[in-house]
């Protein structure tokens, strides 16, 4: 039995065969009900959602990545709990508000999504003027910005901030679309946040790390189990990966047109380079309230968004703009593709300007745009072969991303979209 062999088994061991009861497919034997309670409002109601996503095999490794021991399965067994965090939260969400809506299991807090377009530099130099960036190029795109948590909380919580920038009408087939039957075919997908590395450097750590928080957290004492469970995860082993953590959770922004966001798992960059993305803000409309009003309620990254995108404070002709850039690694090893937390800090490594990517002023939080920016869905998997994501832990969220999608439209009763 591989590393994760014990614990993904104690995880899949509660889940039974199917039973049914009256017209409704139940797994496990049938939750009992109380006074009052409703049904759709129990999780187990719907784990035959689980049973329903089929994941594609992953496609073959590049050359620079190693496979971690069990990997496969254990990457099963983790896709499979993304998906039951995405029903536990929104059977939570249903029992205060009868129409709540399934949230992602990561990043499932929206500022907001926003229309942009990314136009490719016309002096990018030769080595660097391949896949979708090429000299003069320019695509229409989404922009979804979120906090990191994986259930709604207030912006004023310390947390990972995001940006999920999606690319549209490539021009070419992406590599999740020959996965998966009917996904959308000529999009490309960047995930980033706002901290350079991940505080696990590959998939063994994130599936002890998520083992971990799949604990029972509902008495004191299992709360302390956890807390002291995640010391001996971090202690003494990982101590720089503790310091990534605690500096990535501990920040707190005032905007999410503020922020450089990074894709810290690395990727590939055409058939020679192995690289890393960075985006950068060089121009953001000024807030128009007074400094005051700032990062006050929950909801303030939205409200920051809001009043520095409003059409009605600024002048026609401004607009957010950031610089999307790569830096590329010099000699790449496979320990830098595997070991998302290693900084790279060679002397010969090089960053590239390669785009822009421009935010124009609009409106963004109408009812049928908030609805509109939930049922979006964002996967590195979503690109073209000459920029493939590399490492385990991009390995991981193939199936992770998928599932929690499946699971999610599901519940919402959304197209796949």
């Amino acid at each position: 039995m591989s590393r994760f062999g014990t614990w993904g088994a104690s995880i899949l061991s509660g889940i039974a065969a199917p039973v049914r009861q009256g017209s409704t497919i139940l797994i496990g034997s049938a939750p009992a009900l109380h006074d009052g309670q409703d049904l759709t409002r129990v999780p187990a109601y719907y784990r035959q959602l689980l049973d329903s996503v089929d994941l594609p095999d992953r496609p073959p490794l590049a050359a620079v990545e190693r496979e971690l021991p069990g990997e496969a399965s254990a990457i099963k067994i983790v896709a499979r709990i993304a998906g039951a965090t995405v029903i536990g939260e929104y059977c939570n969400v249903r029992k205060d508000h009868s129409d709540g809506k399934a949230q992602r299991d990561q990043h499932a807090k929206p500022h907001g999504c926003v229309c942009a377009r990314l136009t490719v530099h016309d002096n990018l130099p030769p080595e660097m003027d391949l896949g979708i960036f090429q000299r003069g190029r320019s695509y229409d795109a989404i922009v979804r910005f979120s906090n990191a948590f994986g259930a709604s909380r207030s912006d004023r919580k310390f947390d990972g901030r995001g940006m999920a920038v999606k690319l549209l009408d490539i021009g070419a087939p992406n590599i999740l679309s020959e996965l998966v039957p009917n996904y959308p075919r000529a999009e490309q997908h960047f995930l980033l946040t706002n901290y350079p590395v991940f505080f696990c450097r590959n998939f063994d750590d994130y599936a002890k790390f998520i083992q971990i928080l799949d604990l029972p957290n509902q008495t004191l004492h299992d709360k302390i189990r956890r807390v002291v469970r995640l010391l001996f995860f971090f202690l003494p082993r990982r101590l720089p990966q503790a310091w990534i953590f605690a500096r990535t959770a501990a920040k707190l922004i005032r905007s999410p047109l503020r922020q450089t966001y990074h894709s810290m798992t690395p990727y590939s960059y055409g058939d020679d380079k192995v690289v890393r993305y960075i985006v950068s803000p060089t121009h953001t409309p000024r807030d128009p309230r007074s400094s005051i009003s700032l990062m006050r309620g929950d909801n303030f990254l939205r409200d920051t968004l809001e009043a520095e995108l409003d059409p009605a404070q600024h002048g026609e002709a401004d607009k957010a703009v950031f610089d999307f850039a790569v830096q590329v690694r010099s000699a790449a090893t496979p320990s830098d593709v595997e070991d998302a937390s290693r900084r790279w800090k060679r002397r010969r490594d090089k960053t590239f300007s390669l785009a822009k990517l421009e935010i124009p002023l609009q409106r963004f939080s109408a009812p049928n745009e908030v609805c509109a920016c939930e049922t979006q869905a964002f996967n590195p998997w979503s690109c073209i072969p000459q920029h493939r994501p590399l490492g385990s832990l991009n390995r991981m969220r193939l199936g992770v991303y998928l599932t929690s999608m499946h699971v999610r439209n599901l519940l919402n009763n959304v197209p796949f979209r």
